[in-house]
């Protein structure tokens, strides 16, 4: 009880430490903000560069509110301390003592692995406990790359085709998402490119900025192209078709090698489920006939 209780402690310690740091970490934003010449970010969007660390990482996984990185830490310091409890509530209360014993009643071995197994349950709920809250973010943040990457070689498409027939790259940007009804990662990322392009911030910062909050393979490529083509003067209309090509062969040479490596990933269920069915199904009739067969020419003699 008092390691809990001493545990318990030192989270609610470091949370408010972390508070703490994080609202002096803010308000100094703030400050360099107000402070800052024109041509910067605009008011209220937060450069990525210069945010916390955990901050950063949720926003990648898009929890992007002013107080996740609060909410993150006390979800974790509650998952925490149920683990820690329920680890010792198993550890000191040993109810599985009946069926360890029960097992070693009857079999030294059995009793031997239960005992193992019941001394290392409590600690494997403590760490998958303790680790939810971490899981549960990075499973967030590879469904949004998962999402950006199959819907960007169609944004590029659409844009490249609207460019190709005279329209803008900022018209053609507008319609597509006024276009666009349900809200997706790639949309939200896009819409705040768009703001940003209305607040008077430069496209090639709009484009930095965009690179640096999806954190994508794939749109940093996209970004990296159109600043090039922003600064050097050239067309756009050129650089999305040839982005949208090289992305959707991307695409085709992933979906190729994941289809490749289905039959490696196969094997491991093959032999270890269907394969000892097979067996049993196919030969047991014939190793039961023998067995009695067997036993009748032992029986006889």
């Amino acid at each position: 009880m008092k390691i809990f209780i001493t545990l318990l402690l030192w989270i609610a310690c470091m949370a408010v430490l972390y508070f703490v740091f994080t609202r002096r970490s803010q308000a100094r934003i703030a400050r360099e903000r107000i402070f800052a010449s024109a041509d910067e970010a605009p008011p209220g969007s937060e450069d990525e560069r210069t945010a916390p660390f955990l901050e950063a990482w949720l926003a990648r996984a898009g929890f992007r509110a002013p107080g996740s990185a609060s909410a993150f830490l006390l979800t974790s310091a509650l998952c925490l301390a149920a683990g820690l409890a329920m680890a010792m509530a198993l550890h000191f209360g040993d109810p599985l003592a009946p069926l360890v014993r029960r097992a070693g009643e009857s079999s030294a071995a059995m009793g031997s692995m239960l005992g193992t197994l019941v001394t290392l349950l409590p600690w494997v709920l403590f760490v998958v406990l303790a680790l939810a809250p971490v899981r549960y973010v990075r499973d967030k943040r590879q469904k949004r790359v998962r999402s950006i990457d199959n819907e960007l070689p169609i944004i590029l498409e659409l844009l490249a085709t609207m460019s190709e027939s005279g329209l803008g790259f900022d018209s053609s940007f507008a319609k597509i998402l006024d276009h666009e009804s349900e809200s997706s990662p790639l949309v939200e990322e896009l819409e705040q490119f768009q703001l940003e392009s209305l607040a008077g911030v430069s496209r090639v910062s709009c484009f930095r900025r965009l690179a640096r909050r999806s954190e994508v393979s794939s749109m940093t490529v996209f970004c990296s192209a159109m600043i090039q083509a922003e600064q050097v003067g050239a067309g756009f209309s050129a650089v999305l078709r040839t982005q949208a090509v090289d992305l959707r062969s991307r695409r085709r040479e992933r979906a190729l090698i994941q289809a490749q490596a289905l039959p490696v990933k196969l094997v491991f269920p093959l032999v270890i489920c269907f394969l000892p069915g097979i067996f049993i199904v196919t030969l047991g009739p014939a190793f039961a006939q023998f067995f009695a067969m067997a036993g009748g020419i032992l029986g006889g003699s």
